[in-house]
């Protein structure tokens, strides 16, 4: 009996460890589907195959579409195009190089510019990471009022990027409103994220190997807090003047929609940039 008694105690022990085990694995898959495999691309990349890209498990990008006040990113629209066509979860960034809060509302309001009609994903990105001969308050005044601008503008919250050394030392806290892309190279997580209470995204190297791209790209992690809201892209595409958003019916072609609201294909096409249309795609429509 007493060795009965003990088999017992051991078989419970055993089922307990297991579950635990079983309970610790979930919330691995948990945590780890959470993140996606991403990129973030420029012209230093120059021409990209993103279907390979995309085959070799890349799903999310990120894409430069400008620096300062007039510059626009060579491969903007090539590199918006091709992650489209493959079907990629995509937004854009915006290299800021003001030196004043006058200088920041501009800027935001060439990125706006820039992206205002494209389809995106992601939360449009600032990054500012010239801080050369600005003090730590006209650094945080100039991400304020460029982020705030933005966020008006776009109807959407903007992310903000930075590595980690200046996270730490010079932003604010009340800048941990918006969305966190930290850049640490070479480590498995950010030495620092300052005030902020988690990351959004993580780039992690800069010096990444992708099927697709000659030479190397910067590697990224991103987490679902960087997607744009259904509700986002409803605002921001329901409050621009003359033009509604729609979501794409089962069984719905672009034919019947150009139809509803008495447009043509060809206008659908080019107002969104398509080349196919799936159920519970959202279509910006003029009225």
């Amino acid at each position: 009996m007493g060795g009965n008694v003990m088999k017992e105690k051991l078989t419970k022990i055993l089922a307990v460890c297991f579950s635990f085990i079983m309970c610790i694995s979930a919330v691995t898959v948990v945590s780890a589907a959470s993140e996606h495999k991403g990129i973030d691309v420029s012209v230093w990349q120059e021409d990209i195959n993103f279907r390979e890209v995309k085959d070799d498990g890349i799903d999310y990008v990120y894409i430069r579409a400008g620096e300062g006040t007039t510059l626009v990113d060579s491969k903007f629209d090539r590199n918006y195009r091709d992650a489209r066509r493959e079907g990629m979860k995509l937004g854009f960034y915006h290299y800021v190089t003001a030196r004043d809060t006058r200088e920041a509302k501009d800027q935001a309001h060439f990125f706006y510019s820039l992206i205002k009609d494209k389809r995106q994903d992601l939360r449009p990105a600032m990054d500012f990471e010239q801080l050369t001969g600005l003090s730590k308050k006209e650094a945080n005044d100039i991400a304020r009022v460029y982020m705030d601008t933005l966020e008006k503008l776009m109807k959407i919250k903007p992310a903000f990027y930075s590595n980690a050394y200046d996270c730490e030392s010079v932003w604010e806290e009340d800048l941990t409103k918006y969305p966190l892309w930290v850049a640490d190279y070479g480590v498995e997580r950010p030495y620092s994220i300052g005030h902020w209470k988690a990351w959004s995204g993580f780039q992690y190297s800069s010096r990444g190997s992708v099927r697709g791209i000659h030479g190397h790209t910067d590697m990224d992690r991103f987490k679902d807090e960087l997607l744009i809201t259904d509700k986002e892209k409803e605002d921001a595409n329901c409050t621009k003047d003359g033009y509604l958003s729609y979501t794409v019916k089962e069984g719905e072609t672009l034919r019947d929609i150009a139809r509803k609201f008495d447009t043509t294909t060809r206008k659908l096409i080019k107002l969104n940039h398509l080349e196919l249309i799936h159920p519970g795609e959202k279509l910006i429509i003029r009225k």
